[in-house]
């Protein structure tokens, strides 16, 4: 059935289902859209067929084996050799049926291919009996020569087999594959009664499980002269002796290794491991380095996939590299050992020692210009076995002597690129001179870390010509002598940025020994963040510039952005030291672990820096004074310029800077002018005492008039009242505000205020008394009689129509009063509406009248 016609019957049954039942009328809808989709898709899907062509890894109830599947359009037949079974089936979308046959015996079987295409899940014979399998790289497989010539042969293909399927590799399944434990399992002469009831898979893994707790050489196997179609080899384990003998028998010509019974096979297990004084059930790590067999299976087992190559570097003993470059240097030395291993021979496990209570140091490989070498390590943990430091030492020179040795033939379909080893190679093949050695490196190597150099400085050239051509191009100022010498600075930044990256890249080309790639990635390292330190700096700037300017009221998070930039840049310090410190191999460790001892002393040295840090702080938060406001501090008076980590600078009045701490300016008593809303104007008139009752009458109701009417004067509290008689004056006492924030302002309203009281006095024709005592004739400055009347006579009209402004004036005639008088005065340069016309200076300044003028307008009460 194909998978549109599936659709189609679900679709229908879902329909029906849902019949009669509340609450569920939707699901028909939705299956018949679902319905009319597939249908549509249909045909697609239909013709569409899961390709079964390759090799499986399969496995059913305690059993598996290789399959082997080729499909030619629907048809697909296949084997799996190591029981000699054959498949043949029908392919209908991801589905496989078919029948097996296997010594005689046959059934059905089911097979339904994963989403993925690489996996199935299956049933055989019963519907009890589930068959398994994931797809597996058949390259591998074939990799794995099968060689049965001689004992000798059969047992390094049943070695290699097994070595390869990762059943002793803590890095991969704990059981191995199938697929290679299925073409040793073909190496074995085995009988189902030896096999103890379990399935030839298993029973393999026994058998290895055994062979491999022994150590012996394959060459010292019989493979030549053998008389007879059967013969025996004793093997033992190193450090003891305890022995297993392995019996070959030849069948048509070829040789297999026969298995003995299960229960011998077990019990010689667990006298190998009593023999290391091992619990039977011992699960054994190589990540523990217990023997050289491990740090052989952890190097050369970190090869296979990229996730184990840093559990590989755990099997060098690095003690004496630096540890600038020890990640680096642990990778290209893994990769040289792995190189000259493979022109060695393969590597087999059981020709390796794998006594733990061993001490003396193995010797796999001996050459004029070097050795590898495993030796013992004393670690805090306990005894590890690694690859000795003269190992890694000489490893270049060993590799360079024997590169020319054709790879094992087991290994030369397994071999990897690497970009080093390709670099060195392409080097060769131009000229096998610039391979020979000058001095640490070699002579290709010499000229490329020469060109990266020259690279990095040119690239540094033109990247930093084509930043600043363009800050160049947008600048419409002439550049001043210290932006030009931060230009400078900035441009050799990048360029050592530039210089120090290209070298940083080079190394991974260039594989450099540890006496070369030490210095240099250190002045590489070196370069970046010294040029990194400056252009953080600056950049830091910019931005607390930028957010300087997007603030409405000019200098309000001043002290914010002061304290948090200095803060970043404290720390970008800090980084760059540790930072460099780490890459020169400095021990600052013990310094920042010092600090816990001598903490308290640090804490008391640092104590005034951070009580005017903290003191800085307090002043953003509680905000009595903020960058710009003019403000007395003690007994001085200046505008605040900077308040930063340590202290607060203020240009005083007589343009001298001056510097408080911050843990000092906290504590005094701050005075801000800036904030105010209003000054206060206030003034005691002091009068003759010729002026008659209603003279007064008259100046103080001229007063109330000029204060209620004028527009920079608030409304309230403003009062104008006869407070008593003075010594020689009758005293008049003025107490207003003046609508203006600025000093400035306040002084020229303030002269225009007295200018007008002038001229109420004269009006009113009186005068002001002096603080004086003379003697005077009534004919001296007599009082303007004419006008003293005219004062008496416009009062008593107000007496007379009941509007004598005493105490207050009526509520009506302050309303038409307010705001009456023309401010500034007629005449005056500074103009409402002028302000057009005015010089750059006098517009500035119009333009501030007039916001001040709108802000008093909207203050006033309706």
């Amino acid at each position: 059935m194909s998978i549109s016609a599936k659709t189609i019957a679900i679709s229908v049954r879902a329909g029906h289902s849902c019949q009669g039942r509340p609450g569920r009328s939707i699901a028909g809808p939705i299956a018949a859209v679902f319905t009319i989709l597939m249908l549509l898709l249909g045909p697609a899907y239909g013709q569409a067929i899961a390709n079964w062509s390759g090799t499986w890894d399969t496995k059913w109830r305690d059993g598996g084996a290789q399959l082997i599947l080729e499909q030619n359009g629907t048809q697909v037949t296949g084997s799996y050799p190591l029981y000699n079974g054959r498949v043949e089936g029908t392919v209908e979308g991801d589905e496989l049926k078919g029948r097996w046959t296997e010594d005689g015996r046959s059934g059905e079987f089911l097979f339904v291919q994963g989403p993925d295409g690489h996996s199935f899940m299956g049933r055989f014979s019963t519907s009890s009996e589930w068959w398994t399998g994931i797809r597996v790289d058949a390259a591998r497989y074939q990799a794995v020569p099968v060689d049965q010539s001689s004992p000798m042969t059969t047992m390094r293909s049943f070695l290699e087999a097994m070595n390869e399927s990762g059943a002793d590799n803590i890095q991969r399944d704990e059981t191995g594959s199938t697929d290679l434990t299925g073409k040793a399992a073909a190496l074995l002469d085995v009988t189902r009664a030896d096999r103890g009831g379990v399935n030839l898979i298993d029973y393999t893994r026994q058998f290895y499980a055994v062979v491999d707790k022994l150590t012996f050489r394959l060459w010292s196997l019989p493979h030549d002269g053998i008389d007879g179609d059967q013969v025996t080899a004793t093997l033992g384990q190193f450090g003891s002796r305890i022995t297993f003998d392995v019996t070959f028998r030849r069948k048509d010509g070829r040789w297999f290794i026969v298995g003995p019974p299960l229960a011998a096979l077990q019990s010689k297990r667990d006298e190998l491991l009593q023999a290391r004084s091992e619990p039977p059930d011992t699960v054994l790590d190589p990540r523990k380095l217990r023997s050289p067999r491990d740090s052989f299976k952890i190097l050369l087992g970190g090869f296979m996939d990229e996730q184990g190559r840093s559990t590989a570097y755990t099997a060098l003993d690095m003690r004496e590299l630096s540890s600038v470059v020890k990640s680096d240097e642990a990778d290209l030395l893994a990769r040289y050992i792995k190189k000259v291993l493979d022109r060695v021979g393969y590597v087999y496990w059981q020709e390796i020692p794998d006594d733990p209570n061993s001490r003396a140091p193995y010797v796999h490989f001996e050459h004029p210009s070097g050795k590898i070498v495993v030796a013992p390590v004393e670690t805090k943990d306990g005894v590890i076995w690694q690859f000795t430091p003269d190992t890694l030492a000489s490893i270049r020179a060993l590799y360079a002597d024997v590169e020319e040795m054709p790879v094992a033939p087991e290994l030369a379909e397994r071999q990897t690129t690497d970009l080093y080893f390709e670099t060195r190679n392409a080097a060769q093949s131009i000229n096998p001179e610039l391979l020979a050695r000058a001095g640490p490196l070699e002579r290709w190597q010499w000229l490329l870390l020469v060109f990266a150099c020259l690279v990095g400085l040119g690239f540094g050239f033109l990247i930093s010509g084509l930043i600043f051509g363009f800050v160049r191009q947008g600048r419409r100022t002439a550049i001043r002598q210290p932006e030009a010498v931060l230009e400078r600075v900035l441009a050799w930044s990048v360029r050592a940025i530039s210089l120090g990256l290209f070298l940083l890249a080079a190394l991974r080309l260039l594989g450099l020994p540890d006496i070369v790639a030490t210095p240099v990635q250190a002045a590489a390292w070196v370069c970046v963040v010294v040029g990194s330190v400056p252009l953080a700096w600056h950049l830091i700037g910019v931005v607390a510039e930028s957010y300087r300017r997007r603030w409405v009221s000019p200098g309000y998070h001043e002290t914010l952005i002061s304290l948090t930039s200095g803060a970043i840049r404290v720390a970008i310090i800090i980084a760059a030291f540790l930072l460099l410190a780490e890459v020169l191999a400095i021990p600052y460790q013990g310094v920042i672990a010092g600090l816990g001892i001598g903490g308290l002393a640090v804490a008391l040295a640092a104590q005034p820096t951070l009580q005017n840090f903290l003191s800085g702080l307090t002043l953003y938060a509680d905000r009595p004074i903020s960058v710009g406001d003019f403000c007395r501090f003690g007994d001085k008076l200046g505008t605040v310029e900077y308040i930063g980590m340590r202290s607060t600078r203020v240009r005083s009045v007589d343009r001298t800077v001056i510097s408080v701490p911050n843990s000092e300016f906290a504590n005094m008593q701050l005075e801000n002018f800036t904030r105010r809303d209003r000054i206060c104007f206030t003034t005691k008139l002091q009068l003759r005492y010729e002026t008659t009752a209603d003279q007064l009458r008259y100046v103080i109701a001229e007063l109330r008039k000029l204060f209620i009417g004028h527009p920079r004067v608030a409304d309230e509290p403003c009062r104008v009242r006869f407070i008593g008689f003075g010594e020689y004056s009758l005293d008049v006492e003025i107490f207003s505000y003046v609508l203006t924030r600025d000093f400035s302002e306040f002084t020229a309203v303030r002269e225009d205020i007295l200018l007008r009281i002038m001229a109420i006095m004269d009006e009113a024709g009186t005068q002001f008394a002096f603080p004086s005592q003379i003697e005077y004739h009534a004919e001296d400055t007599p009082i303007d009689a004419e006008r003293r009347a005219g004062a008496e006579r416009r009062v008593q009209a107000w007496r007379d129509e009941q509007k004598l402004p005493f105490p207050e004036f009526d509520e009506a005639d302050k309303v038409r009063m307010r705001n009456g008088l023309p401010y500034p005065p007629e005449g005056s340069a500074i103009a409402v509406g002028q302000g057009e016309d005015l010089a750059p200076e006098l517009a500035a300044a119009a333009e501030r009248w007039r916001w001040n003028l709108r802000w008093s307008k909207k203050s006033r009460p309706a």
